[in-house]
């Protein structure tokens, strides 16, 4: 009995579309992500000067430090989108495919 219902959904139409947008979706927020973070990396490695410049004359909080705030801050706000748009796209999709199966 299992196998025949993973096998239905496997061949409904509408579990490939989950699949292909929560692909899409995770590509884009993968691409966001290795951008973001590669940059932080990557500027710290080959111009720490950089990093280790304040952020305005007279303040003690340096630039590596606010930068890795937002880099911090960057992986909240896109955790918080994608479970978003999970919620608002792929659960429906994924409870509908559930109820033709059954």
């Amino acid at each position: 009995m299992q196998d025949t219902v993973v096998e239905r959904v496997l061949k409904h139409p509408k579990y490939e579309e989950l699949v292909k947008r929560r692909t899409r979706v995770s590509m884009i927020f993968f691409a966001v992500a290795l951008v973001i973070y590669s940059g932080f990396i990557l500027t710290l490695a080959y111009m720490p000067e950089v990093f280790a410049q304040p952020l305005g004359a007279g303040w003690t909080m340096s630039v590596g430090v606010f930068t890795g705030i937002l880099v911090v801050l960057s992986a909240v706000i896109m955790i918080s989108l994608y479970v978003y748009v999970s919620n608002k796209t792929f659960d429906p999709l994924l409870e509908e495919i559930v109820r033709d199966v059954e």
